[in-house]
């Protein structure tokens, strides 16, 4: 059994596509950017907002900061709770914690809106703390991420936790964080990421749903 779990927000926690989406397209309007269909801004859930706008519109770094900010603007407004939890992860969480296992929230969101999701969904009791970066960080990586909440758990050598740890995540920029700080990963196929994504970044397990996670994160050989 694992003894900390790292789970992903949007796509492994919560069903999120629908408010970031508006709030993408409402971005992207202000920007005068034309967009053909909703499916073609989905690639934007995951990653940090800046690198996607520039990554994904070819924007400048400025103009990417100023998407950022509309895009905040509306998601701030209400949309950050269009964001349903997926089915069973309350029972979940309620399980593992009940087992003695130490969760965190590590996302890319930043700390301020996935707090109040969380608490909003009324999954925070189950959590540890609420790792993402500051709402003015513009260059931070999934891997600086969990790397954080190991220095959280064990300041003062975080790789001796390092075989204890596992990381949930729908896109493979978890299941990369998790790979370079040498922890094991669950790729969940429910969220947004596809299954080849997962397995070509190197995920140590798959989940079909918040069951298999669970049963992954209990039944793992005690590697401590």
């Amino acid at each position: 059994m694992y003894k900390y779990a790292f789970f992903d927000l949007d796509g492994t926690l919560t069903q999120s596509e629908f408010g970031i989406l508006n709030s993408i397209l409402y971005a992207l309007q202000k920007m005068n950017y034309k967009v053909e269909d909703k499916e073609s801004i989905k690639c934007f859930i995951g990653p940090p907002l800046v690198q996607s706008f520039m990554q994904f519109c070819q924007m400048s770094e400025e103009d990417a900061k100023q998407a950022t900010a509309y895009y905040r603007e509306h998601y701030n407004g209400g949309e950050m709770y269009n964001a349903p939890l997926y089915e069973g992860i309350g029972e979940m969480l309620r399980e593992l914690h009940s087992k003695g296992i130490k969760l965190y929230v590590v996302t890319s969101k930043p700390t301020f809106f996935a707090q109040r999701i969380v608490e909003h969904f009324d999954i925070l009791k189950y959590f540890e703390k609420v790792i993402g970066p500051e709402l003015k960080d513009v260059n931070y990586t999934k891997e600086e991420l969990i790397r954080q909440a190991m220095c959280d758990i064990s300041p003062e050598d975080p790789d001796a936790i390092r075989s204890s740890c596992v990381m949930v995540g729908d896109r493979m920029y978890d299941i990369e964080g998790a790979v370079k700080n040498r922890i094991a990963s669950i790729g969940v196929l429910y969220g947004y990421g596809s299954e080849k994504e997962l397995a070509d970044a190197g995920a140590s397990f798959i989940a079909k749903n918040a069951k298999e996670v669970g049963s992954i994160i209990r039944s793992a050989e005690d590697r401590t």
